[in-house]
C-alpha cells in the first residue's frame, strides 16, 4: 500500500471525525464545509455508526433533515435503522422528523419487525403513542411470529392491550 493510499484514508479518517464533532455540537456552518470538502457522510466509526446515529443521539433536527437530503443510508449501525433508534431513544420529536423526511414508520429490519413491535417490547410509551397516531401496523408479525398487539398480551401490558384492542 502506498503512502499516498496511507495518507488519504488518515485525512479522510480526520475530516469524518472532525463531522461527527461537529454534528455532536450543532455546528451547520462547520458541517457544510466539511461537506464541501467532500467528507463521507456514511462513513462509520469503529463501531460502525454514521453521521445519522450521530445527528440522532444528539437530538440535531436540522442535521437529521441536512443528511438525509444528501442521501445518507438510514443504517445507522450494521444492524439498526434510523427509525428503530429514535424508537430506542423514546425521541418523538426525532421520530417526527424521520417520517416527515419520508422515511416509512413501518420499515421493517433485518427480522421483519418494525419500529411499534421493539417500543412494545422496550415499553417505549411516547414512541408507541406516536407510532400508533401514525397508523404504525398493529397486527404485523415478525419473524418471531411476535406482533405489537401479541406482545402488549405476552408483557401484560394492559394499557397497551385497550389501546391495540380499539383499533383492530
Amino acid at each position: 500500500m502506498s503512502n499516498n493510499i496511507l495518507i488519504n484514508k488518515d485525512f479522510s479518517n480526520i475530516l469524518c471525525n472532525e463531522l461527527f464533532s461537529a454534528i455532536s455540537k450543532g455546528k451547520q456552518e462547520k458541517i457544510d464545509d466539511l461537506i464541501n470538502l467532500g467528507v463521507d457522510i456514511n462513513f462509520r466509526d469503529t463501531k460502525g455508526r454514521n453521521a445519522l446515529f450521530w445527528a440522532i443521539y444528539h437530538r440535531q433536527i436540522n442535521i437529521i433533515k441536512k443528511l438525509l437530503e444528501l442521501g445518507v443510508s438510514t443504517k445507522v449501525t450494521s444492524s439498526l435503522t434510523a427509525i428503530n433508534y429514535a424508537v430506542y431513544k423514546n425521541d418523538v420529536k426525532v421520530l417526527k422528523c424521520l417520517k416527515n423526511c419520508g422515511l416509512d414508520l413501518n420499515e421493517l429490519d433485518d427480522v421483519n419487525s418494525t419500529a411499534l413491535i421493539y417500543a412494545v417490547l422496550y415499553n417505549k410509551i411516547k414512541s408507541v403513542d406516536y407510532l400508533v397516531e401514525n397508523n404504525a401496523c398493529v397486527k404485523h408479525e415478525d419473524m418471531l411470529g411476535n406482533s405489537a398487539l401479541s406482545l402488549a398480551y405476552d408483557l401484560k401490558i394492559q394499557y397497551l392491550i385497550k389501546k391495540f384492542e380499539s383499533l383492530v
